[in-house]
């Protein structure tokens, strides 16, 4: 066996060993569909503009998971009843949770301001029916006056927010 063939062979068995050890490659987790608790909710985006912080660091907080193959919905109101398309979805990708298709739809407040929200998560599974999330939110006058009477601290805004997810 010559220099270049040990080198090689050396390097192999280093990835192999590696890799079986966790430290190069790692363990692949699962999340499962359910109701996720939320914790240690920070702000990703320079500030809180949409004002949802609080309602994220709730200590009550819970959103819906559902997992159908390699596809991940979130839930973020945990409510049964939420159209599909208020629902964002990604891509599981091994430990990932990665090319997010966003949630865009409208919300009327009253007879005289139209919103348009769009939300999408991205993230990492960082163990079995654990996540961490970023949530990107935005929200924009549709039509009318929305400048008060809003859900939102102000309209448009946009914010982010990490946090932790953990099946109940």
């Amino acid at each position: 066996m010559n220099l270049r063939s040990a080198l090689v062979a050396a390097s192999l068995a280093a990835v192999a060993l590696l890799t079986s050890c966790g430290l190069f490659g790692g363990e692949t987790f699962t999340l499962s569909s359910g109701t996720y608790k939320v914790s240690s909710a920070t702000l990703a985006s320079a500030n809180d503009q949409c004002g949802l912080l609080g309602a994220y660091t709730d200590p009550a907080k819970v959103i819906g998971i559902t997992v159908s193959g390699s596809t991940v919905t979130f839930n973020l109101a945990n409510d049964s009843a939420a159209a599909a398309n208020t629902l964002p979805t990604a891509t599981i990708n091994e430990n990932a949770i990665e090319t997010p298709v966003e949630a865009n739809y409208t919300v009327a407040f009253g007879s005289t301001c139209v919103t348009r929200i769009h939300r999408n998560v991205i993230g990492d599974i960082t163990a079995n029916d654990e996540g961490a999330l970023t949530l990107a939110f935005s929200v924009a006058t549709e039509s009318g006056n929305c400048s008060s009477g809003t859900s939102f601290s102000a309209v448009p805004c946009s914010s982010s927010y990490h946090f932790l997810v953990k099946k109940e």
